[in-house]
């Protein structure tokens, strides 16, 4: 029995001695001491100076010529760059060996550190040139999933070992420790002196420590990271072949987002209300007093997660846009992102980078501010009292304050705030407007889901995930308590009547919005339940069609801010609960070469010390 307890230590002291380095592998340290270059002390500057120096103590012509920009060097560097970007554009491999390409440049945006220009203008002629990519948008985000999935693995599994050769001689020499201590047992003749139970008992956990051995071997043969290296060599692409017809496609992230609704948590009714749960727990009434019970208990975040939070596909809201799939919504982040990169290609001014992804919705009030314009002068003109006709200078010049004032000025208060009038407004542009206005089908099919998805998700992070919306500065969740206060002492004034959540639009809407909350109020209470209702009127004054593609592109540009402000070890964090679509947001900005991790400059200026006359 020694040698099969020898074998037995061998093998753990082999799987926590893995486990103990994937640990640290997997730590922010470890990770990035595995993936930074070797240190660059730069050109000899002592030696070049000390020659200089003594050069022209000797009485020698002697200069220093600093070869720039314009030189050769430079040319032929430039010209480097851009074979390699080619040979990546046109080369016909796999995706997951694109990825991988991929993830072996952006992994270092996860531990904070910054890229290079040439990185940029690598990744950006794949994405914003290759013709699969820009017609079929699915395709870039696939890549974005299995770059992901990459991380995971060398952050959250033992990846970083059993990709290596000593991790491939390790888990060889574990397994047949293994096997070795089965056979030795089963093959002793003297088992007389041990019970049937703990024989058997004995059995069961060798063939224990054996199964999950050969499951991990299905899942390292069955990885995208295998299976690139397995194609990258002809004498095994067969086996990359077998293992892609016999594995089941799974999902490479959960593709769905949390969902919170301000409206429905304060009126104590999740909206949509399961119907099942409904009959079992009797109703609204009976979430509102579960609710105090769990407030008594001090349990009440547990109890909102599971009645207020929802879980759902990406775009596919229940009763919306029927026939859609999670393509709208990433199809329209995608053409954002796109349009914006196109735009900032050329720059490398850091500043010029930071601005392209630092729009909070302004972008979207500039571009269509003539048409804004012209929808909120007509509804001036047909909200006057009849026979009190004003001049179109004056009706313009009110629009275009109401505008810059209620609009544009919206989005340029503090993010957190901005955030919580956007949701407001929003959820109150879906009460259903006048039969004059009657929208545009596909527009308002295409836009709405867009706008309500990424309005409750964006809530969403802002208060389950304040970690990833750095741009709020801790104040968010203070302005969310007094909002959610005042929406609650207003619902309760009509408590008898038992309001659902339509009913709780019409009543704000009502409310008579003349005078400023600010004016009234003063500025000790945080609330911005009534500049959201301000905010819903101008909006819904633009009509259906024009509203919901500013609310969807406002949102947009509100997600891409947040996801450029977010720090990358933030976002890691995130994928060991499946992934957030910020990540997803946050990762193609990077590789279209949008936001501020692009600052070193390609191509160090060239010293060369000359003897004039010589």
């Amino acid at each position: 029995m020694i040698p099969a307890t020898v074998l037995m230590f061998v093998v753990g002291i082999i799987k926590y001695g893995e486990r103990t380095y994937s640990l640290y592998s997997g730590s922010v340290d470890g990770f990035r001491e595995n993936i930074l270059d070797p240190p660059d002390p730069g050109p000899n500057y002592a030696k070049l100076m000390t020659e200089f120096d003594a050069k022209e103590k000797a009485g020698l012509d002697v200069a220093i010529v600093i070869s720039g920009a314009d030189s050769e060097a430079k040319k032929a560097l430039a010209a480097l760059e851009q074979g390699e970007a080619t040979r990546l554009l046109e080369r016909s491999t796999t995706l997951e060996a694109q990825a991988y390409d991929f993830f072996l440049i952006f992994r270092r945006l996860f531990v904070n550190l910054i890229l290079s220009y040439k990185e940029r203008k690598i990744s950006q002629r794949y994405f914003l040139e290759r013709d699969e990519v820009t017609k079929s948008p699915a395709m870039a985000f696939e890549v974005i999933e299995v770059e992901l999935n990459f991380i995971y693995d060398m952050v959250y599994t033992k990846a970083p070992i059993a990709h290596s050769r000593a991790g491939c001689v390790l888990r060889f020499v574990a397994s047949a420790c293994l096997v070795s201590s089965l056979l030795i047992f089963f093959f002793r003749r003297d088992k007389g002196g041990i019970l049937r139970v703990d024989v058997a008992i004995t059995y069961a956990l060798i063939l224990g420590g054996l199964a999950p051995d050969a499951a991990a071997l299905a899942m390292l043969l069955s990885s995208h990271r295998m299976l690139v290296f397995l194609e990258k060599t002809r004498r095994l692409a067969w086996i990359a072949s077998a293992v892609r017809r016999v594995r089941p496609r799974l999902r490479r992230w959960s593709e769905r987002t949390s969902q919170l609704n301000l409206v429905s948590y304060c009126l104590g009714k999740p909206d949509p209300f399961s119907r099942g749960l409904r009959r079992r727990l009797g109703g609204p009434r009976a979430v509102r007093v579960l609710a105090k019970v769990a407030e008594k208990l001090r349990v009440r975040e547990i109890f909102d997660d599971f009645f207020f939070i929802r879980r759902e596909p990406l775009c596919c809201r229940q009763g919306q846009g029927q026939g859609q799939d999670k393509g709208l919504l990433l199809n329209f982040l995608f053409d954002g992102l796109k349009k914006r990169a196109t735009i900032s290609k050329s720059t490398v001014d850091y500043n010029e980078m930071k601005k392209a992804c630092g729009c909070r919705g302004e972008g979207v009030f500039e571009e269509r501010r003539v048409e804004i314009t012209e929808k909120l002068v007509e509804a001036a003109r047909q909200a006057a009292p009849a026979g009190e006709e004003e001049s179109e200078e004056v009706l313009k010049n009110r629009a275009r304050e109401r505008l810059d004032t209620v609009l544009l000025g919206s989005v340029k208060r503090e993010f957190d705030e901005s955030l919580l009038l956007w949701h407001i407004a929003t959820d109150l542009c879906c009460h259903q407007l006048s039969e004059q206005n009657a929208p545009t089908k596909d527009t308002v099919e295409k836009m709405r889901p867009i706008g309500e998805t990424l309005s409750e998700y964006m809530l969403y992070l802002l208060i389950k995930q304040p970690e990833m919306l750095s741009a709020t500065a801790g104040i968010g969740l203070l302005r969310y308590r007094d909002t959610c206060a005042e929406a609650k002492r207003f619902f309760d004034s009509a408590a008898a009547w038992d309001p659902d959540h339509g009913d709780a639009r019409r009543m704000l809407l009502s409310v008579n919005t003349t005078k400023e909350p600010a004016a009234v109020k003063g500025d000790r209470c945080k609330s911005v339940l009534f500049d959201g209702v301000i905010l819903a009127k101008a909006l819904r004054d633009l009509g259906e069609d024009l509203m919901w593609e500013v609310v969807a592109k406002v949102w947009g540009e509100m997600l891409t801010y947040a996801a450029g402000k977010c720090r990358g070890s933030t976002h890691v964090r995130q994928l060991s609960r499946g992934g957030e679509l910020i990540t997803m947001v946050w990762f193609l900005m990077a590789h279209m070469g949008l936001g501020d991790m692009y600052r070193i400059h390609e191509g160090d200026a060239k010293a060369k010390l000359i003897v004039r006359d010589q």
